[in-house]
């Protein structure tokens, strides 16, 4: 058993160290766990702007996530970027594979250490685009996370990005939900993009997975698809300031897919001097408020997502890892630093 409970992480990596992977380490071992980074992306970005986003293959995430899975017990997940939506069910299929191997343990356990096999909690930050507005990924941002949505104990969307999930729920296939049989069918095929979308689509057999061919060998780290450029130079898109209406509704909305817990933070209303939080679950409800700090940050987000998941790995409930998180999170941006002109780093 780890010294450190350790969180399985799935993000991008970011050359400018400000958000992404970067921030998910260190805010994960600020709080005192071990994160396990899955590299689902690498992006082109400095600490302004995303010019390019290559995924990395979904075998090969499939292949990361699988090899730490076999040998190191998993506390919490959480998800930034998948890259594409292949990422997103390949992701899906393993969040379904390790609540299998949770609940077959917990059903083996005596009665007084089941708890010690509860599933573990998955915060979800859905980044649909940068803090500047550009895009990170080649799928529709929505639509990919549609299944993960179901499967989030807690996700943490901004107004904007919490009015766009909820605004499109209609759009959103049935809720995914892996099950034991169907997890273990797709522990034994092979590792394969074409096993994680029709497993997590619920409509393929243990046969068809079996059948399916062995390309774990000719995984390449990256799609074969070229560079997508994502960004225009000194056009940037029109992201701050978007009305996002009624946050309580759309955690509402987020909750009906499927999303145990929503916390929609509020950074993105820039014509209030405050920040209000807003956490709904499913008997509670809360609202933070903390002072809004000038300037722009970048990987504020990637912070408070990846430091709840850790308190969470370390036990706390979901109001003590909502409050730790952000107090924390405000720590880090209010002693951000300057790397070059724009966002800062926050001091984490």
């Amino acid at each position: 058993m780890s010294d450190r409970p350790c969180v399985l992480v799935f993000s991008g990596a970011d050359p400018s160290g400000g958000a992404g992977m970067a921030a998910d380490i260190q805010a994960i071992t600020a709080m005192g766990a071990h994160a396990l980074p899955v590299l689902t992306a690498i992006t082109v970005q400095d600490n302004n702007r995303v010019h390019a986003v290559m995924p990395v293959a979904a075998d090969v995430v499939l292949q990361q996530a699988r090899a730490l899975l076999a040998q190191v017990p998993v506390a919490a997940v959480k998800i930034g970027i998948p890259g594409s939506a292949e990422n997103a069910l390949a992701i899906a299929t393993l969040i379904g594979e390790l609540r299998a191997t949770h609940r077959a343990a917990a059903g083996a356990a005596p009665g007084w250490a089941q708890r010690l096999y509860s599933d573990p909690p998955v915060v979800l930050d859905p980044v649909l685009r940068s803090g500047h507005g550009d895009a990170l990924g080649r799928d529709d941002a929505v639509q990919a996370l549609a299944p993960l949505l179901p499967l989030a104990t807690l996700i943490t969307p901004n107004g904007p990005e919490a009015a766009a999930l909820a605004g499109n729920a209609a759009r959103y296939r049935a809720p995914v939900r892996v099950g034991v049989a169907a997890a273990s069918a797709a522990s034994a095929a092979a590792s394969s993009p074409a096993a994680a979308m029709a497993m997590a689509a619920g409509g393929a057999s243990a046969e068809a997975f079996a059948a399916l061919p062995d390309t774990a060998g000719e995984a390449m780290l990256v799609d074969a698809a070229p560079m997508i450029a994502l960004a225009t130079p000194g056009v940037p898109p029109a992201w701050h300031g978007t009305a996002h209406g009624d946050a309580l509704a759309h955690a509402r909305a987020l909750r009906a897919l499927g999303c145990t817990h929503v916390l929609v933070t509020g950074g993105h209303d820039e014509n209030s001097d405050v920040v209000i939080n807003r956490w709904l679950g499913p008997d509670r409800q809360q609202n933070w408020s903390w002072p809004r700090l000038p300037g722009g940050f970048h990987g504020s987000g990637c912070t408070l997502a990846a430091a709840t998941a850790a308190l969470l790995a370390m036990g706390n409930t979901m109001a003590q890892a909502l409050t730790k998180a952000q107090g924390y999170t405000q720590r880090a941006l209010a002693a951000s630093y300057a790397i070059a002109p724009g966002q800062r780093i926050p001091q984490r």
